[in-house]
């Protein structure tokens, strides 16, 4: 069963721990936190929030804590700018102007905060240490550790070779490795040059792999039963 993580705007530094429905939503993604949403983000960023009670999971006898991002509209868009440089060096040239798509979704935000919502990807609700599996995930963008790198591109389905000139991105899932989906006025088309916004990809089927295959930070615990 897939599961989804979401970009969206918030009037506050409040996270909240669930997103429903499409109101302030920039962009969602299925199954992992796309490379371009983490490159909006410092380590710093990460916030532990805890499930409400009007949540439909809720259990009193358990206190459920998820990780989430948090940042400045503005902040996020110049630390996004910032990291482009890099993040040339693994992504191919075909999907670089994504990044513009993303930056120009970001920049449509009517509220001054975004936030990245993992609540319902069970990676991040399931296991001890995901918070610092989060913070380990954004710290990755700004330095050059391969094994790093590796781990983090396993998370979106990526393959990486010896080092960071050997990255393998899908045909199918390749998109939404980086920027997940967007509305259909930000959606860059395979080729276009950056300013080029064009209808969006469909949702491809995504395989998923046990977790085991993309992390080795962090302690299993047992999830919650909903």
């Amino acid at each position: 069963m897939a599961s989804y993580s979401y970009l969206i705007g918030r009037p506050d530094k409040r996270p909240i721990f669930t997103h429903e429905g499409t109101e302030n939503e920039i962009a969602h993604a299925r199954d992992w936190v796309p490379i371009g949403w983490l490159a909006l983000f410092e380590p710093r960023d990460v916030q532990l929030v805890e499930e409400p009670p009007e949540s439909g999971t809720y259990d009193p006898e358990t206190l459920t804590r998820c990780p989430t991002l948090i940042r400045k509209r503005d902040a996020a868009l110049e630390t996004l700018r910032r990291r482009r440089e890099r993040l040339s060096k693994i992504l191919p040239k075909h999907l670089e102007p994504q990044l513009h798509g993303l930056e120009a979704a970001v920049a449509a935000c009517n509220l001054p905060y975004v936030q990245a919502v993992v609540s319902d990807l069970d990676m991040f609700v399931s296991y001890r240490g995901s918070e610092k599996m989060l913070r380990d995930l954004v710290a990755t963008m700004d330095g050059d550790n391969v094994k790093q790198w590796r781990s983090m591109l396993a998370h979106v389905d990526t393959d990486m070779g010896r080092d960071l000139s050997q990255v393998e991105f899908s045909q199918m899932t390749g998109v939404a490795a980086i920027v997940g989906y967007l509305p259909e006025r930000f959606a860059v088309s395979l080729g276009a040059k950056k300013t080029e916004l064009v209808k969006t990809m469909p949702i491809a089927k995504i395989v998923k792999r046990p977790w085991w295959k993309f992390w080795s930070f962090g302690e299993p615990r047992l999830a919650k039963s909903a």
